[in-house]
């Protein structure tokens, strides 16, 4: 297994952390002799530029890492776990790299000279259009101030002055505003299929304005979504009730417990192969089943516990599992560390501890292995197969605790490669981006508590009283983002755009309250240093780089 790890490793990473490679004559430059003349070579440069999305699905994978939700303990994997810890240094590269950017130039320079359907043509550039559009604003995101690189040739970012974060932010909703209409509402033909539509414009541009702090645009954006019926929250024609949870949940009627299965079922069955492009994805980065690795991905071993045969790469926090909330709805109150730690016993968990996760948030039970916790659905096992702990063992926690949410065993292949899709918008986010955006504007009102009890109802969970002042409302709409959204990535964003991130970057302990990472925080890592090199060779990125403190 371990062999196996390494080789894995080595393709993630290329995937994952990415490199600037500015001394490097980019790979993107095809001779115009030889391609540019066909059709099927517009499609398979547009194929290329894609692949971007790929690598943003394992980046979204780790984001959670760089902040309270999830803990990373494999270093050579992601740059999360020394950054988590403060080492943010310009000597370290967090993923500055223009590649994508410029394949996208070279492309739109290039595919009006193909004699090809003039639609399709302008379909092909606006699909290019959101890629690049999608891949600056993640830059921005992470860098601030950028060189606004749109046309090829010599690698302009060794050589622009960077413009500020406001100025890519308003080229980011410009390109989408310009796209908006060149890309269709569905796609009709097969082979289309999971490429970028207007809906994916939208869904994004309401992001972009919700990061920006742009809320009328923001919910005005996710309300076209809303109403373009085309997207929904996801819910299984087969609901699995093998795995008992009655010594977990109370339930008060048969309703109840059918309402409670039919959760479980539609938040475990969402993130599956058989069920991606589902009525609730909106961008998805694709996968498919290939035993050698090359177009499936390794989110499942990533997840899962060696048990499992996974590495236990990326696991929850204990500050995660507090997060969700009680069944009624409410808050949850967790015990002292030290408590935990006693109950925990060092293995042999006594009631007091199990009483943790009785009669939580349903998505608690979907998502994360506890011990002592059934696990079943995962290979099938039998109600009494309980998720065991094994403290400091090989590809195990390091916190007790491991994801389920997104871990697909069904569709891994004899290699152990899965073929789930990652979504990297979904509906969910949509009615979340609308309710925040809207409350923030004009407070509470019927369409926001209307979209936060979609979200719950779908998961069985009691919906939010209507109660609340918009204080309130935002805490518990910060906090339903918090669990809906677990291990997709947005909680780095959402961590740095309200500015909690002082607050909430704690050391890491296990369910034994044993230290198992510091987290240190400065507000200059609301922004990443550009990499050294990238200063070397534009000496313009100077002025932008001591300003974030760097």
């Amino acid at each position: 297994m371990k062999k196996i790890k390494i080789i894995v490793l080595s393709v993630t990473l290329s995937i994952v952390t990415g490199s600037c490679n500015l001394d490097r004559f980019p790979e993107d430059k095809i001779s115009e002799d030889t391609f540019w003349k066909t059709e099927k070579d517009a499609t398979m440069a547009l194929n290329g530029i894609y692949k971007y999305l790929s690598g943003a699905a394992y980046l979204s994978l780790y984001n959670d890492c760089y902040t309270d939700n999830s803990y990373a303990q494999y270093p050579w994997e992601t740059m999360a776990v020394d950054a988590s810890a403060g080492n943010i240094l310009p000597s370290t590269d967090f993923g500055y790299d223009f590649t994508t950017i410029r394949m996208v130039n070279t492309f739109l320079e290039n595919i009006d000279k193909i004699p090809m359907d003039k639609n399709l043509a302008k379909r092909y550039s606006a699909e290019a259009r959101f890629i690049r559009a999608f891949n600056y604003f993640d830059l921005s995101q992470r860098f601030g101030a950028l060189p606004l690189v749109q046309k090829s040739g010599k690698l302009d970012e060794t050589s622009l002055t960077p413009v500020s974060e406001a100025e890519i932010d308003d080229f980011v909703t410009n390109e989408l505003n310009a796209i908006e209409n060149d890309l269709p509402a569905i796609y009709t033909s097969g082979q289309d299929k999971g490429r970028i539509t207007k809906g994916a414009v939208l869904a994004f541009k309401a992001r972009v304005y919700l990061y920006t702090g742009k809320y009328k645009e923001a919910y005005e954006a996710a309300q076209l979504v809303m109403n373009s019926g085309i997207y929904g929250l996801f819910n299984t024609a087969s609901v699995d009730t093998s795995t008992d949870y009655d010594s977990f949940v109370t339930f008060t009627s048969t309703t109840d417990k059918d309402n409670f299965y039919k959760g479980l079922s539609n938040y475990q069955a969402l993130f599956w192969a058989k069920n991606e492009g589902s009525i609730e994805s909106i961008l998805e980065a694709q996968y498919v089943p290939d035993s050698k690795g090359t177009y499936s991905n390794y989110m499942t071993l990533l997840l899962l516990p060696n048990e499992e045969s996974g590495w236990s790469s990326i696991t929850p926090t204990i500050d995660l599992v507090n997060a969700y909330w009680k069944k009624d709805g409410t808050a949850f109150t967790p015990p002292s560390d030290a408590v935990r730690a006693s109950n925990y016993n060092d293995g042999n968990p006594n009631n007091a501890y199990l009483d943790e996760f009785k009669n939580r948030d349903t998505r608690l039970y979907a998502s994360i292995m506890h011990p002592n916790g059934p696990w079943s659905y995962l290979k099938g096992f039998g109600t009494s197969k309980l998720f065991t702990w094994s403290k400091g063992g090989n590809n195990t926690s390091k916190v007790g605790y491991n994801y389920k949410k997104m871990a697909d065993y069904s569709s891994l292949d004899e290699n152990l490669n899965a073929s789930n899709n990652f979504m990297l918008i979904r509906y969910a986010e949509v009615l979340l981006t609308y309710a925040e955006a809207k409350n923030e504007l004009y407070g509470p009102d019927a369409s926001i508590y209307d979209a936060l009890d979609k979200i719950r109802n779908r998961v069985g969970m009691t919906v939010v009283s209507r109660t609340q002042t918009k204080e309130t409302l935002r805490d518990i709409i910060r906090n339903e983002r918090r669990i809906e959204l677990a291990n997709e990535g947005h909680r780095f964003y959402d961590i740095r755009r309200w500015k909690t991130a002082p607050n909430v970057m704690k050391t890491v302990y296990d369910i034994t309250n044993t230290q198992v990472a510091t987290r240190l925080w400065n507000d200059k890592f609301y922004r990443f240093p550009y990499p050294q090199t990238a200063v070397d060779l534009n000496p313009k990125l100077k002025e932008a780089q001591a300003a974030k403190g760097y």
